[in-house]
């Protein structure tokens, strides 16, 4: 299936139709800079555009609310500036929760860090308020309180 067949795919699923599906592959295609392989079919694309072409999936209806698990991963580093760029343009207007122990990651995206281990939360504040309270980096903060706990 190529990128695009995918897309209108995903817009029949959801019930998006005629003028408003032009308008989201429109607003879409762009903002995820899947322009030059919308004909190549998906099996053909790098990990970067694979993961480029799921965020577009996830972002052709428009939702108010959005969650990613490690939406960088195993990206190189260009594609992890423009993605990480899509999220903090997107986060003024979406609520986006992240899922990730890509804690620079986190630095660069969240506005609010919580730290989950064994199903219990042992942290919600800001990345600039944990490294702050523990005089240390994120990972060092994350390493302190998830010591001895495994999830």
């Amino acid at each position: 299936m190529t990128v695009g067949g995918f897309l209108n795919f995903v817009c029949d699923a959801r019930q998006i139709n005629s003028g408003k599906r032009k308008q989201a592959l429109d607003r879409i295609v762009p903002m995820c800079s899947i322009e030059s392989v919308y004909h190549q079919t998906i099996e053909t694309l790098s990990k970067g555009y694979r993961r480029r072409v799921g965020l577009a999936q996830a972002l052709i209806h428009d939702p108010d609310v959005l969650i990613l698990d490690e939406p960088t991963d195993g990206l190189d580093p260009n594609q992890k500036h423009e993605v990480r760029g899509l999220i903090n343009k997107m986060a003024k207007d979406k609520c986006i929760i992240v899922s990730t122990h890509i804690l620079e990651e986190v630095e660069s995206v969240c506005s609010r860090t919580m730290i989950i281990a064994q199903g219990r939360v042992l942290v919600d504040s800001t990345p600039d308020q944990l490294k702050q309270k523990h005089q240390c980096t994120l990972e060092e903060v994350f390493r302190k309180i998830t010591k001895g706990r495994r999830g």
